[in-house]
């Protein structure tokens, strides 16, 4: 008999092992989320395609038409959230299906065998970019971004959508400087309850791109915008500064190489779960000085608090018009 105790214990204590083996989908509650992390199913991606469209070459022909341009996106992207995802004192409040009973004074009454914390989480998105610009200059850029996202936290996943819409009116100084206004909307559901949220923003945006005269030249970006989340536990707004660099190798007439860094930082206390991230990138662009393009690139997030890894991987097109 002796044989078998320990192995009916450690199946025992496996069955009853805390947090993720008595939650389901809709006991996630919003406000077991802390604060906002800026990952990438809430529109916070690289800036690939806005580093290099400042200029367009000089053998493409102004457009004819109040039609400008087509864009057409295809991407990939998974992140890894650590624990700073979730609000412990939220958890611990709540006794969020740990099977932990506690007392009027918050005091452990009666505590499972093996309790542990919630676990990582896993985030996943398949999306494609509609995308097209109207006029000349001024012209107005509009983005459809429309993803099927999969989320995955202990035994627990669920797929879910990600959409919103993009409008960028936007004026050329002239062929190397440019400036606009963003106003972007995307909105995310899924069955976690933590996961559902909306992000609005307003952001001023200024662009600048040097002379392809010496065989590489580079592009820049700033902007600084306004951010309103929207769910059932935080809509504090929050301000974020962006600034993007991108080194422009043409190595052949039909082929462009383009590594990129980006810095985020937000001066608003509290509304992020981390206010300084970096994000970095490479793109490959075929043949640049054509009306159709195509390019593909990498992209990654570094530095952040909660989000452990990131990784970005898109196929694009944009024909001229």
């Amino acid at each position: 008999m002796k044989y078998f105790v320990l192995p009916l214990t450690i199946a025992f204590l496996s069955t009853n092992v805390g947090f993720a083996n008595n939650l389901i989908h809709d006991e996630y509650k919003a406000d077991y989320r802390k604060a906002i992390t800026p990952g990438y199913y809430l529109g916070f991606s690289t800036l690939h395609d806005k580093l290099r469209r400042v200029r367009l070459p000089e053998d493409i022909s102004k457009p004819s038409s109040f039609f400008n341009s087509l864009f057409l996106d295809f991407h990939f992207s998974n992140q890894e959230f650590s624990l700073g995802f979730y609000d412990e004192e939220a958890l611990k409040n709540n006794g969020a299906g740990t099977g932990i009973e506690y007392d009027t004074n918050r005091t452990r009454t009666g505590i499972q065998p093996g309790y542990q914390n919630p676990g990582d989480i896993e985030h996943t998105l398949y999306g494609i970019t509609l995308g097209f610009a109207l006029g000349d200059n001024p012209n107005l850029d509009i983005r459809i971004p429309l993803a099927v996202s999969h989320f995955e936290t202990d035994h627990l996943d669920d797929t879910g959508f990600s959409g919103g819409i993009e409008l960028f009116p936007n004026y050329r100084i002239n062929k190397y400087v440019a400036w606009g206004i963003n106003f972007s909307h995307i909105n995310n559901t899924s069955d976690f309850p933590i996961f559902d949220e909306s992000m609005t923003s307003v952001s001023f945006e200024a662009m600048a791109e040097s002379s392809p005269a010496y065989g590489m030249n580079w592009s820049g970006r700033l902007s600084a915008g306004h951010y309103y989340p929207s769910n059932d536990i935080n809509e504090n707004s929050f301000w974020l500064w962006k600034g993007s660099l991108a080194l422009h190798y043409q190595i052949h007439q039909d082929f462009t190489f383009l590594p990129y860094f980006g810095i985020n930082y937000s001066p608003t206390e509290e509304a992020l779960t981390d206010d300084l991230w970096v994000d970095y990138g490479i793109e490959f662009l075929l043949m640049p000085n054509s009306p159709w393009n195509f390019s593909f690139g990498l992209a990654g997030v570094g530095g952040h608090n909660v989000i452990e890894e990131g990784m970005e991987f898109y196929v694009s097109a944009k024909g001229n018009f």
